[in-house]
């Protein structure tokens, strides 16, 4: 094991490009310790986020096992998410990135552009206006990776 790793409380894993995801979690699995794997299966990043809140603790180190884009994501709904006290603060968070397909890339575009162009917490996803422009082209985009 390389000791030069810090260890994990949990690497979190979301759900799709799960061939991508797997082969990066294997590899960091034998490069480090970690006590906790969880597979975040919400139906959207604000999801995950919000059920991580419950779970995690206040100085608990966790790695998300994604693409670039989406890594700046977590990171703008954790900040949402900790203003309103939903999620701990103190939590150390950590990109195991893995590579991004030109697809991924596209995708992560409009997903932050989600985040950081509408107002609100991540309780907001329940409630996101499935008309506006961002969403349908979000939308189309995910039709295209199937």
């Amino acid at each position: 094991m390389n000791s030069k790793k810090e260890k994990l409380d949990y690497l979190l894993i979301p759900t799709g490009w799960k061939r991508q995801r797997k082969k990066r979690a294997i590899e960091e699995l034998k490069e480090r310790e970690i006590k906790n794997i969880i597979i975040l299966n919400g139906n959207n990043s604000e999801e995950d986020i919000l059920y991580l809140g419950k779970k995690l603790k206040s100085g608990e180190k966790i790695g998300f096992v994604t693409f670039p884009l989406h890594y700046e994501e977590y990171k703008i709904i954790i900040k949402k998410a900790q203003k309103d006290k939903k999620f701990p603060r103190r939590i150390k968070i950590e990109h195991i990135p893995t590579n991004e397909t030109i697809k991924q890339f596209l995708y992560g575009i409009f997903g932050l552009a989600d985040e950081i162009f509408l107002e609100g917490t991540p309780e907001y996803a329940k409630n996101k206006s499935k008309n506006t422009l961002i969403f349908k082209i979000k939308e189309f985009i995910k039709w295209l990776l199937k």
